[in-house]
């Protein structure tokens, strides 16, 4: 789950390689570290490479796939109360797939952890899901091949609630109140609230289309990280039905569709990523470093939250338009 959740994940730091690496001395080593961390999920992801300056796609025919990886690598975490160390952890490490794109694909090197992270929450409040007891997380990554120990720190967001300010499970998409979405607070553990400059909101439409044979039952999946207004996010109609309906399949042998729930879920990320979201546009392709927050390595460490609302359905005008409208009874969608 934890790579595949933001766009971001695709703008792997290498762009801005300074100029000092030169690709002709033997692909010298420099070690690039990327994880981007839900710290209440079920899985984490870490990846380490070396890496050096890249012209085009092509010159990856050139390039041995063996030299992206180290051979003896070990990752910890450490979860932080305050100054001090309350938890430790230590990845594994595993082989993925990759697919294709500017870098190679295939199968590569990462570390994984198998289980959730030991953060404890205090009891459930109105706006999150508790309090936790880490501050702060600390990501140390030892490359043998090369004595080096690269570190990094992110602190924990609270998991607060997505909240849904106008029916706890109907989606309003009819008239002059849309449904609106907020993470309530999303500011770091024991920290403010400012206004996030990154956030993401994720639909999934869930439903069954029928055949003269039968019926299957299907999802519709996109997500984007534009309408958001000071963290709000207004649920209009056109920012939903419009980017169904690019999404549905056209065929002559689909009779009706029919509804079934919604999914919605938004993310936010911490304000490291925040404060890159903010200047990248600047700072990439530029003769600067590349943004990094670790000591001794390129790369980012951040953490971001992630909830949802499942099983909402159509107010009954918006249904009918869904069915009925104009623009939209092309999707063949029933209201029975």
């Amino acid at each position: 789950m934890i790579m595949k959740h933001f766009y971001l994940l695709s703008i792997l730091v290498l762009a801005g390689c300074s100029s000092d690496l030169d690709i002709n001395s033997g692909h010298p080593a420099v070690p690039v570290i990327w994880c981007a961390m839900n710290p209440y999920d079920s899985v984490q992801y870490v990846r380490v490479q070396k890496t050096f300056i890249i012209n085009k796609k092509g010159d990856w025919a050139n390039l041995n796939p063996d030299s992206l990886e180290y051979n003896s690598v070990e990752v910890f975490l450490f979860g932080k109360k305050g100054d001090s160390v309350i938890w430790t952890e230590q990845f594994t490490q595993t082989t993925t797939s990759r697919d294709t794109g500017f870098f190679p694909q295939g199968v590569y090197q990462v570390f994984n952890l198998d289980h959730p992270l030991p953060i404890k929450k205090g009891p459930p409040e109105r706006y999150s899901w508790g309090i936790p007891n880490t501050d702060s997380l600390v990501l140390e990554v030892r490359i043998h091949d090369i004595g080096l120990t690269a570190k990094a720190t992110a602190y924990v967001l609270r998991p607060d609630r997505l909240i849904n300010y106008v029916s706890r499970y109907t989606l309003y998409l009819y008239g002059s109140k849309p449904t609106l979405f907020k993470l309530s607070n999303g500011g770091e553990a024991g920290g403010g609230n400012p206004n996030a400059s990154f956030n993401q909101i994720e639909f999934r439409v869930h439903y069954k289309e029928y055949y003269p044979s039968g019926f299957s039952t299907q999802t519709v999946f996109w997500k984007t990280h534009e309408g958001f207004v000071d963290n709000e996010y207004y649920l209009y109609p056109i920012r939903f039905y419009n980017p169904l309906k690019m999404r549905l399949p056209k065929s002559d042998t689909i009779l009706v569709r029919r509804l079934d729930s919604i999914d919605i879920a938004v993310l936010r990320p911490n304000k490291f990523f925040n404060h890159y979201w903010a200047v990248k546009d600047y700072w990439d392709g530029s003769d600067r470093p590349p943004f990094s927050n670790f000591e001794n390595a390129y790369g980012m460490f951040f953490t971001y939250i992630r909830d949802e609302w499942t099983g909402m359905q159509l107010n009954w005008q918006a249904l009918d338009s869904l069915c009925n409208g104009y623009f939209y009874r092309e999707m063949k969608f029933r209201p029975w």
